[in-house]
């Protein structure tokens, strides 16, 4: 019976948010959606790329679960439930040479707080340097490097409600050009004590407008043609640009609650940001024996970009400490594969 409850609780609060979703797109028109789009409106778009094999797997849907190191991204209220020390490594290598990496550390404070730091990178391998009559490489390189270093700290304020926050310094480069920044997110996390529900919300990259400056945007002076004197260097000013805010609302509950051989979580997600459409995500991570993971996953909203995703996970434990190695494809319509590859260790 209670299994029952649970199916049918979370079926009707998917029906009802995707039905929401689709009301909202079909209002819109298609005209409309097909003249305006919010991508590319702003800059820092790694910050929406997602981490973590496991999330990856489910559908880039997981503000509601997250209960490892990899909440210091997702939802840092969620470190809350990690024990002890935890550590993950993520690595995804995508197209063009152009790579991901997210590695985190979250750790005790006292019986209710705890903390963690973060580092976040997405760049490219050496690019050549093209002009008009230089089109197979004038021999110079450059580079497009983005960097999200944060420290997170998260409290369980009561047995039910949990809340965290991070503040990050965000460095943007490309070629000759960079920019930096302060930005904030926040988070919470509800379990009802119902059925296993977990409730999560996020609001992430809280910051002010960033100019981006550096030498490529100097122009050199030129001879004046008629006095024959040398021209001052021009210094070009660049346009303001806003990072992705991005809000997060999700909703995951364990099927088999209590049963010490398996569990099935099921999740669903919407989400919404400045430089992107929104979308509504789901996942499901069945567990044998807490063993082996097996997860599936898929978005509504952004179906002309991604397709189903999946992947796997290998779970070790000791006394000491426990290991988990995860591995999860996102196909991109357009881009191929992604592989998401994660190392994660918590000690007891």
């Amino acid at each position: 019976m209670k299994l029952t409850y649970k199916v049918g609780l979370l079926g009707a609060l998917f029906a009802g948010v995707l039905s929401t979703g689709l009301n909202a797109q079909e209002s819109e028109g298609g005209a409309a959606r097909a003249e305006f789009s919010k991508v590319g409106a702003g800059t820092g778009s790694f910050l929406n790329l997602p981490v973590g094999a496991r999330a990856a797997g489910m559908g880039a849907s997981f503000v509601a679960i997250a209960d490892d190191a990899s909440a210091l991204y997702w939802n840092p209220a969620g470190i809350t439930l990690a024990e002890g020390t935890s550590a993950t490594y993520t690595f995804a290598p995508m197209f063009a040479g152009m790579s991901h990496h997210f590695a985190g550390v979250s750790f005790p404070l006292s019986t209710d707080w705890r903390a963690g730091i973060h580092a976040l990178s997405y760049g490219s391998d050496a690019i050549e340097v093209t002009t008009l009559f230089a089109q197979e490489g004038t021999g110079a390189t450059y580079t497009a490097q983005d960097m999200s270093l944060g420290l997170s700290i998260g409290g369980q304020l009561t047995e039910q409600f949990s809340f965290g926050a991070t503040g990050k310094f965000i460095s943007l480069k490309l070629a000759d050009v960079s920019a930096s920044t302060v930005a904030f997110d926040f988070g919470t996390l509800y379990r009802p004590g119902i059925l296993g529900l977990r409730i999560g919300f996020a609001v992430d990259n809280l910051a002010p407008a960033v100019k981006y400056s550096g030498t490529g945007l100097v122009r050199a002076g030129g001879i004046d043609p008629i006095t024959g004197n040398q021209n001052p260097d021009a210094q070009l000013e660049s346009g303001e640009a806003t990072l992705p805010l991005t809000f997060r609302a999700g909703i995951a509950t364990d099927v088999f609650e209590g049963d010490e051989e398996q569990s099935l979580l099921v999740n669903t997600e919407f989400s919404t940001a400045a430089d992107r459409a929104e979308y509504l995500g789901i996942g499901v991570e069945y567990t044998w024996n807490n063993l082996i993971s097996v997860r599936g996953g898929y978005h509504f909203g952004s179906e002309e970009a991604f397709g189903p995703s999946g992947g796997i996970g290998i779970n070790y434990e000791t006394g000491s400490f426990t290991g988990r190695i995860d591995y999860a494809i996102r196909p991109h319509v357009n881009l191929g594969l992604t592989n998401y590859v994660t190392a994660s260790l918590r000690l007891q």
